[in-house]
Protein backbone atom coordinates (compact mmCIF):
# COMPACT_ATOMS: atom_id res chain seq x y z
CA UNK A 1 0.00 0.00 0.00
CA UNK A 2 2.86 2.37 0.79
CA UNK A 3 4.38 1.65 -2.64
CA UNK A 4 1.07 2.28 -4.31
CA UNK A 5 0.64 5.59 -2.45
CA UNK A 6 4.19 6.62 -3.28
CA UNK A 7 3.59 5.84 -6.93
CA UNK A 8 0.46 7.93 -6.95
CA UNK A 9 2.29 10.72 -5.13
CA UNK A 10 5.15 10.56 -7.61
CA UNK A 11 2.73 10.69 -10.52
CA UNK A 12 1.00 13.66 -8.94
CA UNK A 13 4.30 15.52 -8.53
CA UNK A 14 5.21 14.77 -12.15
CA UNK A 15 1.88 16.06 -13.38
CA UNK A 16 2.24 19.17 -11.23
CA UNK A 17 5.69 19.86 -12.65
CA UNK A 18 4.40 19.34 -16.17
CA UNK A 19 1.48 21.68 -15.50
CA UNK A 20 3.86 24.29 -14.05
CA UNK A 21 6.07 24.03 -17.13
CA UNK A 22 3.03 24.53 -19.35
CA UNK A 23 2.13 27.64 -17.37
CA UNK A 24 5.64 29.02 -17.80
CA UNK A 25 5.43 28.35 -21.52
CA UNK A 26 2.32 30.50 -22.00
CA UNK A 27 3.09 32.80 -24.96
CA UNK A 28 3.41 36.50 -24.19
CA UNK A 29 0.54 38.43 -25.76
CA UNK A 30 1.96 41.41 -27.65
CA UNK A 31 0.50 44.50 -29.30
CA UNK A 32 3.08 46.15 -31.57
CA UNK A 33 2.95 49.90 -32.29
CA UNK A 34 5.35 51.19 -34.96
CA UNK A 35 6.30 54.12 -37.19
CA UNK A 36 7.57 51.70 -39.85
CA UNK A 37 8.46 53.79 -42.89
CA UNK A 38 11.61 55.85 -42.40
CA UNK A 39 14.06 53.74 -40.44
CA UNK A 40 14.33 50.00 -41.07
CA UNK A 41 14.84 48.72 -37.55
CA UNK A 42 11.04 48.65 -37.17
CA UNK A 43 11.14 45.88 -39.78
CA UNK A 44 13.72 43.98 -37.74
CA UNK A 45 11.64 44.41 -34.58
CA UNK A 46 8.55 42.89 -36.19
CA UNK A 47 10.63 40.04 -37.61
CA UNK A 48 12.01 39.37 -34.11
CA UNK A 49 8.47 39.16 -32.72
CA UNK A 50 7.45 36.78 -35.51
CA UNK A 51 10.49 34.62 -34.84
CA UNK A 52 9.53 34.47 -31.17
CA UNK A 53 5.99 33.58 -32.21
CA UNK A 54 7.40 30.72 -34.31
CA UNK A 55 9.11 29.47 -31.15
CA UNK A 56 5.83 29.62 -29.26
CA UNK A 57 7.09 32.41 -27.01
CA UNK A 58 4.67 35.15 -28.03
CA UNK A 59 1.36 35.79 -29.74
CA UNK A 60 1.03 38.96 -31.78
CA UNK A 61 -2.47 40.26 -31.11
CA UNK A 62 -2.35 43.34 -33.34
CA UNK A 63 -0.02 45.73 -35.16
CA UNK A 64 -0.57 49.49 -35.21
CA UNK A 65 0.94 52.25 -37.33
CA UNK A 66 1.49 55.59 -35.60
CA UNK A 67 2.96 57.52 -38.55
CA UNK A 68 1.90 58.66 -42.01
CA UNK A 69 3.90 57.43 -45.00
CA UNK A 70 4.18 59.13 -48.37
CA UNK A 71 3.43 55.78 -50.01
CA UNK A 72 0.47 55.05 -47.71
CA UNK A 73 2.03 51.63 -47.33
CA UNK A 74 2.94 51.12 -43.67
CA UNK A 75 0.05 48.69 -43.26
CA UNK A 76 1.10 46.87 -46.42
CA UNK A 77 4.66 46.58 -45.12
CA UNK A 78 3.45 45.17 -41.81
CA UNK A 79 1.15 42.78 -43.67
CA UNK A 80 3.94 41.64 -45.99
CA UNK A 81 6.16 40.74 -43.04
CA UNK A 82 3.43 38.95 -41.13
CA UNK A 83 2.35 37.11 -44.28
CA UNK A 84 5.92 35.96 -44.91
CA UNK A 85 5.87 34.37 -41.46
CA UNK A 86 2.50 32.74 -42.12
CA UNK A 87 0.40 35.19 -40.07
CA UNK A 88 -1.60 37.15 -42.67
CA UNK A 89 -4.60 37.63 -40.39
CA UNK A 90 -3.04 39.66 -37.58
CA UNK A 91 -5.22 42.79 -37.28
CA UNK A 92 -3.59 46.01 -38.47
CA UNK A 93 -4.73 49.55 -37.69
CA UNK A 94 -3.36 52.89 -38.83
CA UNK A 95 -3.39 56.33 -37.24
CA UNK A 96 -6.07 58.41 -38.92
CA UNK A 97 -5.49 61.71 -37.15
CA UNK A 98 -4.68 64.99 -38.90
CA UNK A 99 -1.63 67.19 -38.86
CA UNK A 100 1.09 64.62 -39.45
CA UNK A 101 3.68 65.17 -42.15
CA UNK A 102 4.24 61.89 -44.01
CA UNK A 103 7.58 60.16 -43.63
CA UNK A 104 9.65 59.53 -46.72
CA UNK A 105 10.35 55.84 -47.17
CA UNK A 106 12.71 53.93 -49.42
CA UNK A 107 11.09 50.56 -48.78
CA UNK A 108 7.37 50.63 -47.95
CA UNK A 109 6.28 50.81 -51.59
CA UNK A 110 8.64 47.94 -52.44
CA UNK A 111 7.18 45.73 -49.71
CA UNK A 112 3.65 46.67 -50.82
CA UNK A 113 4.28 45.96 -54.52
CA UNK A 114 6.72 43.05 -54.45
CA UNK A 115 5.51 40.87 -51.57
CA UNK A 116 2.17 39.20 -50.81
CA UNK A 117 0.03 41.26 -48.44
CA UNK A 118 -3.63 41.93 -47.78
CA UNK A 119 -3.58 45.57 -46.69
CA UNK A 120 -5.35 48.54 -48.20
CA UNK A 121 -3.72 52.00 -48.40
CA UNK A 122 -3.09 53.35 -44.91
CA UNK A 123 -5.92 55.88 -45.05
CA UNK A 124 -8.39 53.06 -45.86
CA UNK A 125 -7.34 50.75 -43.02
CA UNK A 126 -9.22 50.38 -39.73
CA UNK A 127 -8.37 53.16 -37.26
CA UNK A 128 -5.54 52.21 -34.92
CA UNK A 129 -7.59 53.14 -31.86
CA UNK A 130 -10.37 50.69 -32.77
CA UNK A 131 -7.90 47.87 -33.40
CA UNK A 132 -6.08 48.69 -30.16
CA UNK A 133 -9.26 48.63 -28.08
CA UNK A 134 -10.56 45.43 -29.71
CA UNK A 135 -7.30 43.58 -29.11
CA UNK A 136 -7.21 44.63 -25.47
CA UNK A 137 -10.88 43.95 -24.82
CA UNK A 138 -10.55 40.38 -26.13
CA UNK A 139 -7.41 39.59 -24.12
CA UNK A 140 -7.30 38.02 -20.65
CA UNK A 141 -6.81 40.46 -17.79
CA UNK A 142 -3.24 41.60 -17.07
CA UNK A 143 -1.88 39.57 -19.98
CA UNK A 144 -0.79 42.05 -22.67
CA UNK A 145 2.61 43.61 -23.26
CA UNK A 146 2.38 46.77 -25.35
CA UNK A 147 5.54 47.32 -27.42
CA UNK A 148 5.92 50.82 -28.85
CA UNK A 149 8.81 51.55 -31.20
CA UNK A 150 7.59 54.80 -32.69
CA UNK A 151 5.62 57.89 -31.79
CA UNK A 152 3.13 57.84 -28.93
CA UNK A 153 -0.02 59.28 -30.50
CA UNK A 154 -1.78 55.89 -30.62
CA UNK A 155 -1.08 55.31 -26.93
CA UNK A 156 -2.30 58.84 -26.17
CA UNK A 157 -5.53 58.18 -28.04
CA UNK A 158 -6.01 54.91 -26.19
CA UNK A 159 -5.58 56.49 -22.75
CA UNK A 160 -8.00 59.30 -23.66
CA UNK A 161 -10.60 57.05 -25.29
CA UNK A 162 -14.15 56.79 -23.97
CA UNK A 163 -16.35 53.74 -23.44
CA UNK A 164 -17.80 52.53 -26.74
CA UNK A 165 -19.31 49.53 -28.48
CA UNK A 166 -15.98 47.72 -28.24
CA UNK A 167 -15.65 47.97 -24.46
CA UNK A 168 -17.62 49.63 -21.65
CA UNK A 169 -14.29 50.70 -20.16
CA UNK A 170 -12.59 54.02 -20.78
CA UNK A 171 -9.09 53.74 -22.15
CA UNK A 172 -7.28 54.22 -18.85
CA UNK A 173 -9.36 51.52 -17.17
CA UNK A 174 -8.97 49.20 -20.15
CA UNK A 175 -5.19 49.48 -19.90
CA UNK A 176 -5.27 48.91 -16.15
CA UNK A 177 -7.35 45.77 -16.61
CA UNK A 178 -5.64 44.20 -19.63
CA UNK A 179 -2.01 45.36 -19.81
CA UNK A 180 0.72 44.01 -17.57
CA UNK A 181 3.66 45.97 -19.02
CA UNK A 182 4.60 48.63 -21.54
CA UNK A 183 7.97 48.33 -23.28
CA UNK A 184 8.97 51.52 -25.08
CA UNK A 185 11.86 52.39 -27.37
CA UNK A 186 12.03 56.07 -26.55
CA UNK A 187 14.08 58.67 -24.73
CA UNK A 188 17.64 58.43 -23.48
CA UNK A 189 18.83 57.53 -20.00
CA UNK A 190 19.40 58.70 -17.41
CA UNK A 191 19.02 61.97 -19.35
CA UNK A 192 18.56 63.04 -22.96
CA UNK A 193 18.18 66.40 -24.66
CA UNK A 194 16.42 64.97 -27.73
CA UNK A 195 14.99 61.68 -28.96
CA UNK A 196 12.91 61.26 -32.12
CA UNK A 197 10.17 58.99 -30.78
CA UNK A 198 9.54 61.27 -27.83
CA UNK A 199 9.48 64.35 -30.04
CA UNK A 200 6.86 62.63 -32.20
CA UNK A 201 4.32 64.74 -34.04
CA UNK A 202 3.74 67.09 -31.13
CA UNK A 203 7.15 68.27 -29.97
CA UNK A 204 6.99 65.93 -27.00
CA UNK A 205 3.43 66.64 -25.82
CA UNK A 206 2.16 63.15 -26.69
CA UNK A 207 5.13 61.51 -25.00
CA UNK A 208 4.69 63.62 -21.88
CA UNK A 209 1.00 62.75 -21.61
CA UNK A 210 1.54 59.02 -22.09
CA UNK A 211 4.60 58.74 -19.83
CA UNK A 212 2.90 60.78 -17.10
CA UNK A 213 -0.36 58.82 -17.20
CA UNK A 214 0.45 55.25 -18.24
CA UNK A 215 -0.92 53.12 -15.36
CA UNK A 216 1.18 49.93 -15.58
CA UNK A 217 4.89 49.21 -15.11
CA UNK A 218 7.00 50.47 -18.04
CA UNK A 219 10.46 49.59 -19.33
CA UNK A 220 12.31 52.05 -21.58
CA UNK A 221 15.04 51.23 -24.07
CA UNK A 222 16.85 54.48 -24.73
CA UNK A 223 18.57 55.73 -27.87
CA UNK A 224 21.95 54.87 -26.38
CA UNK A 225 21.04 51.17 -26.12
CA UNK A 226 20.49 50.50 -29.81
CA UNK A 227 23.03 52.92 -31.27
CA UNK A 228 25.95 50.48 -31.18
CA UNK A 229 23.90 47.34 -31.90
CA UNK A 230 24.07 46.36 -35.57
CA UNK A 231 21.69 43.95 -37.30
CA UNK A 232 21.05 42.99 -40.89
CA UNK A 233 24.26 41.41 -42.17
CA UNK A 234 22.63 37.99 -41.84
CA UNK A 235 20.13 38.98 -44.53
CA UNK A 236 22.75 38.73 -47.27
CA UNK A 237 22.09 34.99 -47.32
CA UNK A 238 18.34 35.23 -46.75
CA UNK A 239 15.93 34.08 -49.47
CA UNK A 240 14.68 36.76 -51.83
CA UNK A 241 11.16 36.01 -50.59
CA UNK A 242 12.09 37.59 -47.24
CA UNK A 243 10.74 41.17 -47.21
CA UNK A 244 13.30 42.21 -44.60
CA UNK A 245 16.09 41.50 -47.09
CA UNK A 246 14.60 44.08 -49.46
CA UNK A 247 13.87 46.63 -46.74
CA UNK A 248 17.00 46.55 -44.59
CA UNK A 249 20.63 47.47 -44.99
CA UNK A 250 22.30 44.09 -45.46
CA UNK A 251 25.62 45.60 -44.36
CA UNK A 252 24.24 46.24 -40.88
CA UNK A 253 22.31 49.09 -39.29
CA UNK A 254 21.85 50.48 -35.80
CA UNK A 255 19.03 48.63 -34.09
CA UNK A 256 17.03 50.59 -31.57
CA UNK A 257 13.57 49.05 -31.94
CA UNK A 258 14.49 45.34 -31.83
CA UNK A 259 15.74 45.78 -28.27
CA UNK A 260 12.20 46.66 -27.15
CA UNK A 261 10.78 43.69 -29.08
CA UNK A 262 13.29 41.40 -27.40
CA UNK A 263 12.55 42.71 -23.90
CA UNK A 264 8.82 42.29 -24.42
CA UNK A 265 9.22 38.53 -24.71
CA UNK A 266 12.53 37.45 -23.20
CA UNK A 267 14.28 38.24 -19.93
CA UNK A 268 16.07 41.58 -20.50
CA UNK A 269 18.73 40.78 -17.90
CA UNK A 270 20.44 38.39 -20.31
CA UNK A 271 21.92 41.45 -22.03
CA UNK A 272 21.09 44.48 -19.88
CA UNK A 273 20.92 45.70 -16.32
CA UNK A 274 17.53 47.10 -15.32
CA UNK A 275 17.59 50.40 -13.48
CA UNK A 276 15.78 50.81 -10.17
CA UNK A 277 12.16 51.83 -10.55
CA UNK A 278 11.33 55.50 -10.54
CA UNK A 279 9.78 57.89 -13.03
CA UNK A 280 10.64 59.36 -16.42
CA UNK A 281 10.09 63.09 -16.85
CA UNK A 282 9.59 64.16 -20.45
CA UNK A 283 11.17 67.53 -21.13
CA UNK A 284 10.17 68.77 -24.56
CA UNK A 285 11.69 66.25 -26.96
CA UNK A 286 14.06 64.96 -24.26
CA UNK A 287 13.71 63.34 -20.88
CA UNK A 288 15.27 62.64 -17.49
CA UNK A 289 14.83 59.72 -15.13
CA UNK A 290 14.21 60.36 -11.41
CA UNK A 291 14.21 57.88 -8.50
CA UNK A 292 11.08 59.52 -7.07
CA UNK A 293 8.18 59.43 -7.35
CA UNK A 294 8.12 55.73 -8.11
CA UNK A 295 5.76 55.18 -11.05
CA UNK A 296 7.28 51.74 -11.67
CA UNK A 297 9.24 52.99 -14.68
CA UNK A 298 12.73 51.67 -15.34
CA UNK A 299 15.24 51.68 -18.19
CA UNK A 300 17.88 49.45 -19.75
CA UNK A 301 21.54 49.88 -18.89
CA UNK A 302 24.27 48.45 -21.12
CA UNK A 303 25.77 45.21 -19.81
CA UNK A 304 26.60 42.78 -22.63
CA UNK A 305 28.81 43.83 -25.55
CA UNK A 306 26.69 45.31 -28.36
CA UNK A 307 28.10 42.77 -30.82
CA UNK A 308 26.76 39.93 -28.66
CA UNK A 309 23.29 41.49 -28.58
CA UNK A 310 23.40 42.13 -32.32
CA UNK A 311 24.30 38.51 -32.98
CA UNK A 312 21.37 37.27 -30.90
CA UNK A 313 18.98 39.55 -32.80
CA UNK A 314 20.49 38.53 -36.13
CA UNK A 315 20.03 34.88 -35.20
CA UNK A 316 16.31 35.56 -34.81
CA UNK A 317 16.18 37.66 -37.96
CA UNK A 318 17.86 34.91 -40.00
CA UNK A 319 15.42 32.19 -38.99
CA UNK A 320 13.24 30.86 -41.74
CA UNK A 321 9.50 30.99 -41.01
CA UNK A 322 8.14 27.94 -39.23
CA UNK A 323 5.10 28.01 -41.50
CA UNK A 324 4.02 29.79 -44.66
CA UNK A 325 0.56 31.09 -45.38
Amino acid sequence: MRFHFASILGLGVALLLTFSADLRAEPVKVIFDTDMSGDTDDVVALCVLNAFADEGKCQILACLADAHDQNKAIAASISAINTYYGRPNIPIGTYQGPGIAPNGSAYTAVLRDKFPNSAKPDDQMPPALDVFRKALAAAPDHSVVVVSVGFLNNLRDLLQSKPDGISPLAGMDLVKQKVKKWVCMGGGYPKSGYECNFEGHSGGADAKYVVDNWPTPALFSGFEIGLAISTGKCLKNAPDTNPAKRACDNNGHSSFDPTAAYCAVEDPTRFWTISPEGSVEVLGAGDQWHPTPNRHQSYLIVKAPPAEVGQALDDLLAKLPAKKS
